[in-house]
């Protein structure tokens, strides 16, 4: 059976898309043109790669076992044929990776803006989501890696966890006039008796002691808002009494302006970030600079924190 790499990267476009209209339009090519390419590859397995519903399509079980190979495959040949090095620099290629919201902001995107800028010729894609997803993109070939903490996935076997080595603490921040803003050395229980918000899910080994700590104080839920992304967390800590916590690359802004506070931290709030790949799987040359790309800029997100830290919340104060 021979299939065309051109055959592979319609099939990935189709999953990713769920539709023949918006797919071709990707691809550039016609929809009618698209299915008669996917009905052929359909009629070498002798089996449908895709259910087509009035909602779109998607992958059948033998579907998805194509795509995962699939997606190696582009992978591979797009190393070998794209990724042309001349002089030590790489003039082309791809590569896709994930973090959690937090090393998103404070890392990933530190070092896509560095990686972009010294290698203008390969595409890069950076996705924010919780562990959950992102592990279910790595797991589909959709990433090539992703950062996150790494406490909630050591014992998932197909992993290769790789740590970074720093430790990111975590803050309690609120808005400039909350009720608790003049307040100093206030308890953690106290803190979470206000409506707490995330940018995403919480990993258990903060999860636990957190929830401990409301047992038997309120009824509140928590978090009380769950929402996606940075961007309208701050926005609601801006406009309500709701305290997060959040390590200070990523309010670094707003506790310049004065605009956010910090409330308090505890020696047990903080994230340790792992690089997370599968394993036995090649890395490709693009992959392997951008992540050490990632690498210095964990370290300067370290630096970076001792510094904000030192000015905003002082050792006096802790």
């Amino acid at each position: 059976m021979a299939l065309e790499l051109q055959q592979l990267r319609q099939v990935i476009a189709l999953a990713e898309h769920g539709s023949f209209v918006r797919a071709a339009a990707a691809l550039h090519i016609s929809q009618p043109a698209l299915s008669r390419s996917i009905q052929n590859i359909e009629r070498q397995f002798g089996s449908e790669l895709f259910e087509r519903t009035s909602q779109g399509t998607v992958p059948t079980d033998l579907g998805r076992l194509y795509l995962e190979r699939a997606r190696d495959l582009l992978r591979m040949a797009d190393d070998f044929e794209r990724e042309a090095v001349h002089r030590g620099a790489m003039q082309a290629g791809r590569v896709a990776a994930g973090g959690g919201p937090y090393p998103s902001e404070a890392v990933l995107a530190r070092a896509a803006a560095r990686f972009a800028a010294q290698f203008p010729g390969v595409s890069l894609r950076v996705r924010s989501g919780d562990w959950d997803e992102l592990l279910q993109r790595l797991r589909s070939r959709e990433l090539d890696f992703f950062v996150a903490e790494t406490s909630t996935l050591h014992r998932e076997a197909d992993l290769e966890l790789a740590p970074l080595g720093a430790t990111h603490a975590l803050y309690f921040a609120a808005r400039a006039g909350h009720p608790l803003a003049q307040r100093s050395d206030l308890p953690t229980s106290e803190l979470l008796t206000w409506p707490f918000v995330t940018p995403g899910r919480v990993p258990p080994r903060l999860l636990d002691p957190l929830l401990s700590m409301l047992r038997g104080t309120t009824g509140r839920s928590f978090p009380a808002i769950e929402c996606n992304g940075l961007s309208a967390l701050k926005r609601i800590l801006a406009s309500s009494d709701c305290v997060s916590a959040s390590i200070l690359p990523c309010i670094s802004g707003e506790l310049e302006s004065g605009s956010l506070v910090l409330l308090g931290t505890a020696p047990w709030m903080h994230l340790q970030y792992g690089i997370v790949s599968l394993k036995g799987r090649p890395w490709t040359q693009a992959a392997e600079k951008f992540a050490a790309f990632v690498r210095e800029a964990e370290h300067e997100a370290a630096q970076e924190e001792q510094q904000l830290a030192a000015r905003f919340w002082p050792r006096s104060k802790t």
